[in-house]
């Protein structure tokens, strides 16, 4: 059974199908969720579609979003390298069926990273960082319906991402202060967005979780792959054609054109 469903989910993916649950009745734990994701991701790159997995997104860790979906710790999925794009970059809005993106702190690793259950040395995380940069994360919601859906069936199929823009310059790790970091999001010329602080948690503290919660799934953090950290605001929907720009203080600018 679980097979199937993992093809079925290949398909409505890479089809941008509506999303459609496939948790079971008692709902599906977010173990089992987590061995679909990661069968999924086996036949995504085997099929040479998403190319290797070129980073990690981190979903629902700040602490309201871990209260309103009942989790005790945040989320994770994969960022494949054929969807991850330098900025500026251009997309076309065809090619997603309900197309999301969000503004995020992108740690980019510059060597492996494996935390075990215990205190992490901080100093060794920050070491294991080359630098933190402005990212937009890509999603296709197709037409979710947040509200009901089981949380399960969103990790199954990857957390709804589509990918990443990377931007730059960028900043060494100890010199973030994200307390004072100013994001600004800007759609075709109008600033739509500007807050202070509002990164759902420390970057260097979810560099830390993800770095765990991998260990314990038997994964690694590998050097050169990207954590998105966390949305800086709600999941932004956007579906005409323009240019997307976000800047963040100290981190510098990244941007995208959906035509």
């Amino acid at each position: 059974m679980t097979d199937a469903i993992v093809q079925k989910i290949m398909a409505d993916v890479m089809a941008h199908a509506a999303f459609a649950p496939y948790a079971t009745d008692p709902a599906r734990t977010l173990d089992e969720a987590y061995r679909l994701q990661d069968a999924l991701a086996e036949q995504l790159t085997a099929c040479a579609d998403r190319q290797a997995v070129a980073g990690w997104k981190i979903a629902a860790n700040a602490p309201h979003l871990l209260e309103k979906f009942a989790l005790e710790e945040p989320l994770s999925g994969r960022v494949f390298k054929s969807q991850t794009r330098q900025s500026p970059a251009r997309l076309t809005a065809a090619t997603f069926r309900q197309f999301a993106f969000e503004p995020e702190i992108a740690a980019i690793m510059k060597t492996d990273l494996e935390v075990s259950d215990g205190p992490a040395d901080r100093q060794d995380v920050i070491a294991a960082i080359d630098r933190f940069v402005p990212a937009i994360e890509l999603l296709d919601m197709r037409d979710i319906d947040m509200p009901s859906i089981d949380i399960a069936d969103v990790v199954a199929q990857n957390i709804s991402n589509e990918g990443a823009v990377i931007g730059g310059p960028g900043m060494a790790p100890q010199d973030l202060n994200p307390a004072s970091l100013r994001t600004e999001v800007s759609v075709n010329g109008k600033v739509e967005l500007q807050v202070t602080g509002a990164a759902p948690q420390d970057p260097i503290d979810a560099v830390i979780w993800l770095a765990r919660h991998l260990t314990k799934r038997g994964l690694r953090l590998q050097a050169g792959q990207i954590v998105l950290c966390g949305t800086h605001c709600p999941i932004w929907y956007h579906g005409d054609p323009g240019e997307i720009v976000v800047t963040m203080t100290g981190l510098g600018e990244v941007s995208l054109s959906l035509g």
